[in-house]
């Protein structure tokens, strides 16, 4: 059962990331320097006089960085410490050699640039090789509406790339947080951070999304939308972004080649200042994506449940390959730890691998396959002491190597389609004959924290009875949650710890 000192603990980590989002809006900028190939133009909207983007005379307005185009290695530099009210446009291309730079310049407070309740706070269209950073954005209104705080468009069905964008610190962003007709694409199009392609052939390629802080934005957080079903865009890596309190989606990468997502923190999904308002949103999730991969991920806190979803983690409908979930922390989501649902929109029936995770307190699986996906899940830790488990798989589904901590009121689902092998079942009634009924003797369960690493007590003493005498299975990376080695020959542990026994 959750106990006081868990609550406190948790109190005392939202506290922290508080903290560092404080933190981030004061660091100091470096100087923005001319590059070989480029000039620095410079704006501080504190100024009253229009300048001429010199840094001594600085333009003074966001219309004025509108007006110029700007070309490989040019700088376009925000004065820390002041904010510019309206839509930033800017124009041109870099080249992969010499990028575009979006920054600021100074020490003190990030610069902002308030969207003051248009369609985006900063937006690029059919634009190559930019690199965004050191900016607060944020783009309030009365009212919500289709709005984000960074957009990134390819319209012209070309293949657009080169997108660096880090170190963002987006708050505040009034996007439409009802996904229920007749807002739908309302909803789609609202985020922190929205990247989309549209138009025949129409791709962005390359785009890297990392160390960003998103909070209070309506629609979701992070929405990187690539290419299409038919035309899917490529190198997409996003990583080490903290999202928390967003009226929606935490982070979805959606019609890419091969996307990886890891190392964001994914918190309070579905409230904050906009909170959502309609129809499902999850945690984290891929969409039309080919071999898709979501690993060293933390989501937590989701306690506003939306018609069926609400999960940490979902391979959604329309991606093909294998979707891989593997080495994650999820815990306290109301809606549960994954989503199976590729029979929610067009087939892909990719095989989803589910594995090395570690879920407390999540409780609930879903599917919505209808035999359309297989399901491989093994070598993770169920843990669900405070409601019974509610599970749904896929009719194909491939289920070992898992420890099972639950109610004796649990019942886990059976079929002639789903295998249940070499799994540990503690509370929970053993769905099949196979597999150890007992304590699996974990360190100290029950005490995850706010991050991927907060889960030690999910390592297994040496009494353990699941110590290696779990299956050998063929292609499973090799390494546990915890980076300690997996045999291709030896058998594993069960659960998620291959480690020594301690």
């Amino acid at each position: 059962m959750t106990t006081r000192a868990n609550r406190v603990r948790r109190a005392s980590g939202r506290g922290l990331i508080a903290a560092t989002l404080a933190l981030v809006g004061t660091i100091a900028l470096a100087e923005a320097p001319a590059s070989a190939e480029g000039t620095t133009t410079y704006v501080d909207c504190s100024r009253t006089a229009a300048g001429d983007g010199s840094q001594t005379s600085p333009f003074s307005s966001v219309a004025q960085a509108n007006a110029k185009t700007y070309g490989p290695g040019d700088t376009l530099a925000f004065a820390s410490g002041t904010t510019c009210t309206g839509s930033l446009t800017p124009r041109g291309s870099g080249t992969a050699t010499a990028p575009i730079t979006l920054t600021g310049y100074g020490t003190g407070a990030l610069p902002v640039i308030d969207g003051g309740g248009a369609a985006s706070a900063v937006t690029l269209t059919n634009q190559d090789h930019w690199r965004i950073s050191d900016l607060k954005l944020t783009n309030p209104a009365s009212s919500v509406a289709r709005r984000t705080g960074l957009r990134i468009s390819a319209t012209d069905g070309t293949a657009h790339r080169g997108y660096d964008i880090g170190r963002l610190v987006i708050d505040r962003v009034a996007g439409q947080t009802s996904k229920s007709s007749p807002t739908t694409e309302d909803f789609v199009q609202s985020a922190g951070i929205v990247t989309g392609a549209s138009g025949t052939n129409s791709t962005l390629n390359d785009v890297h999304v990392h160390d960003n802080q998103i909070s209070n934005t309506g629609g979701g957080g992070l929405k990187i939308r690539v290419g299409s079903m038919a035309v899917k865009g490529a190198g997409v890596l996003i990583e080490n972004n903290t999202v928390r309190d967003v009226g929606g989606d935490g982070i979805i990468a959606s019609y890419a080649d091969a996307p990886m997502i890891q190392y964001n923190t994914a918190s309070g999904v579905g409230n904050g200042v906009y909170a959502f308002s309609g129809g499902n949103f999850a945690g984290i999730w891929v969409l039309g994506d080919h071999n898709p991969t979501i690993q060293k991920n933390a989501v937590y806190g989701i306690t506003r449940m939306s018609v069926a979803d609400s999960q940490a983690f979902d391979c959604d409908w329309g991606n093909t390959g294998t979707c891989t979930v593997q080495y994650n922390f999820s815990r306290d989501n109301i809606g549960g730890f994954f989503l199976d649902c590729d029979g929610c929109g067009t087939i892909g029936a990719a095989k989803q691998v589910v594995r090395y995770n570690i879920s407390e307190n999540d409780c609930r699986m879903s599917s919505v396959s209808a035999g359309r996906s297989a399901l491989h899940m093994y070598n993770n830790v169920l843990y669900c002491t405070d409601k019974k488990f509610d599970i749904t798989l896929p009719d194909e589904s491939v289920v070992e190597n898992n420890i099972w901590v639950g109610t004796g009121d649990s019942r886990l689902p059976t079929g002639s389609g789903i295998s249940w092998l070499w799994n540990v079942f503690q509370g929970v009634p053993r769905p099949t004959v196979n597999g150890i009924v007992g304590d699996p003797r974990f360190v100290n369960p029950g005490t995850g924290g706010d991050t991927i690493h907060s889960v030690d007590g999910y390592k297994l003493r040496s009494t353990s009875p699941a110590l290696n005498n779990g299956s050998v299975i063929s292609g499973s990376g090799g390494r546990d949650y915890w980076g300690n080695a997996v045999s291709a020959t030896a058998k594993p542990h069960r659960g998620a710890y291959n480690g020594p026994g301690l």
